[in-house]
């Protein structure tokens, strides 16, 4: 199945991407078309975020996404991004989806083929 990237966040051992599956039925619903997906870039391991809700903060004059999953949040502007999930926390850039690394796609197309 094709997907489309949505937002691409990294550092050197965590991605955090948001993909958009193609070619599903015009009203899917939101949950099957929209997936956050958290990946190790270490261990390879792809996990679902379960998404909750989002919303815009400005602080500072910066406006911040929020994005709030059962086990984690997710906070980024155009650069950067703070995730945490289960009490570990990652310092991630904010990058074009024309730098995910083949790894990393690899990862994305195997939790594509098991959904």
């Amino acid at each position: 199945m094709k997907f489309e990237t949505l937002f691409y966040l990294m550092n050197e051992s965590h991605s955090v991407v948001e993909i958009k599956l193609c070619g599903l039925e015009p009203h899917a619903p939101a949950q099957e078309v929209y997936h956050w997906l958290s990946i190790s870039t270490e261990t390879k391991e792809v996990e679902k975020l379960k998404f909750v809700s989002m919303n815009e903060e400005t602080v500072k004059g910066i406006k911040f996404n929020v994005r709030v999953f059962e086990n984690a949040e997710l906070r980024f502007d155009e650069s950067y991004a703070k995730f945490v999930m289960n009490d570990d926390g990652h310092i991630l850039m904010n990058c074009s989806e024309k730098f995910i690394p083949e790894q990393v796609n690899i990862c994305i197309q195997e939790y594509i083929s098991k959904i």
